[in-house]
């Protein structure tokens, strides 16, 4: 007993007034507790109360308190606050989400009405924890960081700002006088120069989103501006009417893939220069595209240029830039003669190396030109002896030696994609003028040995404009246009990508490897010098194009087919016959690496039967290097030609498909403009009008008027009572 009185003598009354607080607390019998407001603010976790509150929980589970019968109106309201943006909405209803039945709450609602209704002025609770947990099912956490904010927004700075100024959504942030009972009369007495007192919301979100560097916006824009140019458009275009600096090739930084390649590689994005002149931020390439369509719509990447020649450009600015400093400092009188000499002298060498370098792409022309005339030159000296009826036997062994030696030289390239429909003859209607077209593929072969011409048409729909396409076509009319007994082929093309690339030097080696040719010859022209033989063939179609109407493929077809004749064939490609060759040639062939220092590319075999790449970087002079790109000895012997319909498109499904948008504007022209007969299969029908619709069939008046709009009313009330039905 003595023990019992003097353990009783310990406990305080504070402390046995704490216990009982806490427990009818916990209990719901009372709405706060006397202490322990810290626990109370973390939501009581279990970890932090005494091992006594577990059991009256458990005892109490059944038990309501006040609070519960006023959340549980709410309870519906509350959980009911999801995402009506239509991204979310289209993610909720397509994607399957990794949970069942699950659904994307609106948590900035929730966290506002949390703000405004579970918490006074001051950041108390007005319910109980528990029951604010159990009833809305909201994390401890969630409500302890939400009653830190309320808190927050207590102390607030608050600013003072005219009634004219303020927005919309900040109008229930607005601080009325303590003396105002009626607010809503007080804000209407005011007047627009007043000056009332606005208090700034607290941020729910306390982190930064990449895309919300509001304060980098500034700076982003004044780089854009600074690095670019007005392209000559007139305001009103549908075209961008600035074009950025040519240096820049891209928005995109560069990813974790590319971290190897050279810094003058990565200096060519926009967004990693602009990254570059900012002191530890950083902002990514999202936020660069998103500010660009929402402040500069009009500004856009500089188009690459196939016809333009980079090291013409850079001669004459330097040079030009050189003269201009020179006369500068002639004209100041006070200048050293040593440094007016220095960029004197520069300026004549600029010259010197201009004049160089257009001596040298004079002398490729020149030597593609005796190529084109040596193969001629061989093969009518064939035809010749085929030709004679009574060949001697000296005859015979002249003609297979002109069948060994031949070359057979091709050039090839590609024209400026034509459209259809196209109105050259008739005047375009101008409701197709901002319309979007189908796209068409020009691929132009000239076989400089039999004097011919060869056009192959794909439009879009078939294969886009890649080397895929460029060796599928290259690959159709050696199979069947060259002849049989040639065993030396030499193909000259531009610097363009796609023909100059990894795939086409492969696809050569897999042609001198199983011994379709002995030898087979890449030449690649000066950049922005190429001006051969496929420009005049090119140059006929697109004048023929430009004064014709073409409203469908066929009639593409037919327009170059009689443009180039009698000497000249068009063909029409599908998707049957083109390759996905660089997912055929990868596993058998390695990359050629520096592929750009270098014009001529000769393969041909070596004494073990193996083909290698000789390469150099003149077409015309210079000595050969050779490099071996078979990746093993077993891969050799295997013929790709054997698994060609395996890697088709067809086969594989990878027929480019047209957007939506497209297809309609089609629909537009062929329904409005175009006759019936010559409207393509594979675009949809035209839509059926309701006779009921149309107001032609009595004479126009007020009152036919009426009818009509009543009829679409009575429509459009039965279509929203399916949707919502």
């Amino acid at each position: 007993m003595k023990t019992k009185k003097t353990d009783n003598k310990k406990q305080t009354f504070r402390s046995i007034r704490m216990e009982k607080s806490v427990k009818n607390f916990l209990s719901g019998k009372s709405r706060r507790a006397y202490s322990l407001r810290e626990d109370i603010a973390r939501g009581l976790k279990d970890d932090q109360i005494n091992s006594c509150t577990n059991d009256v929980l458990k005892s109490t589970a059944g038990f309501s308190c006040s609070c519960r019968e006023t959340l549980e109106r709410f309870t519906d309201m509350f959980n009911n606050m999801l995402h009506t943006g239509t991204a979310l909405v289209k993610r909720a209803s397509e994607q399957q989400p990794k949970k069942s039945n699950k659904k994307y709450r609106d948590l900035k609602k929730q966290n506002e009405w949390l703000l405004e209704n579970v918490f006074d002025i001051h950041g108390n609770y007005l319910f109980c924890v528990s029951c604010i947990i159990e009833i809305l099912n909201v994390h401890a956490s969630r409500l302890h960081r939400l009653r830190k904010i309320k808190r927050e927004q207590a102390n607030i700075l608050i600013r003072r700002v005219r009634k004219q100024d303020v927005q919309k959504e900040q109008i229930q942030n607005i601080v009325p006088p303590l003396n105002v009972k009626n607010v809503l009369e007080w804000w209407m007495c005011l007047e627009n120069d007043s000056l009332v007192d606005l208090r700034t919301p607290p941020r729910l979100h306390q982190g930064r989103g990449n895309n919300r560097k509001e304060q980098l916006l500034s700076r982003f824009l004044n780089f854009i501006d600074t690095n670019s140019q007005p392209n000559g458009r007139q305001v009103g275009s549908h075209g961008p009417l600035f074009f950025l600096s040519p240096k820049f090739y891209r928005i995109n930084a560069p990813s974790k893939n590319d971290a190897n390649k050279s810094e003058e590689w990565k200096r060519r994005s926009l967004v990693y220069e602009f990254n570059r002149t900012l002191d530890g931020e950083s902002i990514s390439n999202g936020t660069a595209k998103n500010w660009l369509k929402k402040f500069r719509p009009k500004h856009a990447i500089s188009p690459l240029r196939t016809d333009y020649c980079p090291m013409c450009a850079e001669c004459q600015e330097q040079k030009k830039r050189a003269e201009a400093i020179f006369k500068r400092l002639q004209e100041n009188g006070n200048s050293n003669e040593e440094q007016m000499r220095e960029y004197q002298i520069l300026v004549e060498s600029y010259w010197l190396l201009l004049a160089e370098h257009k001596m040298e792409a004079a002398r490729e022309l020149k030597h593609y030109r005796q190529q084109a005339n040596d193969s001629r030159f061989s093969y009518l000296s064939i035809q010749k002896l085929q030709q004679r009826k009574d060949r001697t036997k000296e005859d015979r062994v002249q003609l297979q030696k002109f069948m060994d030696e031949i070359t057979f030289t091709l050039s090839l390239d590609y024209q400026q994609s034509k459209l259809t429909p196209h109105w050259g003859f008739s005047a375009q209607p101008g409701d197709t003028y901002y319309l979007r077209k189908l796209s068409h593929h020009i691929f132009g072969i000239v076989d400089h040995a039999v004097a011919k011409n060869t056009v192959y048409v794909t439009d879009e729909r078939i294969c886009a404009k890649n080397g895929d396409l460029t060796i599928s076509l290259m690959d159709h009319y050696i199979q069947n246009k060259i002849p049989p007994w040639v065993r030396h082929l030499c193909l000259y093309m531009d610097n363009g990508p796609t023909n100059k690339n990894q795939f086409m030097i492969q696809y050569g080696i897999e042609l001198v490897q199983h011994k379709h040719f002995d030898t087979v010859k890449f030449c690649f022209l000066v950049a922005g010098h190429a001006k051969f033989d496929p420009d005049r063939l090119f140059s006929r179609i697109a004048h023929a194009y430009n004064h014709s109407d073409v409203f469908i493929t066929d009639q593409l077809v037919s327009l170059i087919q009689n443009t180039i004749e009698p000497m000249g064939e068009c063909i029409s490609i599908n998707n049957r016959k083109v390759v996905n060759w660089k997912q055929l040639l990868k596993d058998k062939y390695g990359p050629f690496e520096n592929l750009k220092k270098f014009r001529e590319f000769l393969i041909k075999r070596d004494d073990h039967g193996n083909a290698l790449v000789f390469h150099k970087a003149c077409c015309y002079e210079g000595n050969y290097l050779k490099k071996q790109l078979l990746k093993s000895k077993m891969a050799a012997s295997v013929d790709l030609r054997k698994r060609l319909k395996e890697f088709s498109y067809y086969a594989k499904n990878m027929g480019t498909q047209l957007f939506k948008e497209k297809i309609q504007d089609l629909c537009k022209m062929f329904d409005a403009y175009i006759d019936p007969k010559l409207r393509p299969e594979w675009l949809p029908t035209a839509k059926t009008i309701d006779v009921t619709s149309r107001v032609a069939i009595e004479p126009p008046s007020a009152a036919l008027a009426n009818k009509h709009r009543e009829e679409l009313k009575k429509k459009a009330r039965k279509k929203r009572k399916e949707r919502e039905g």
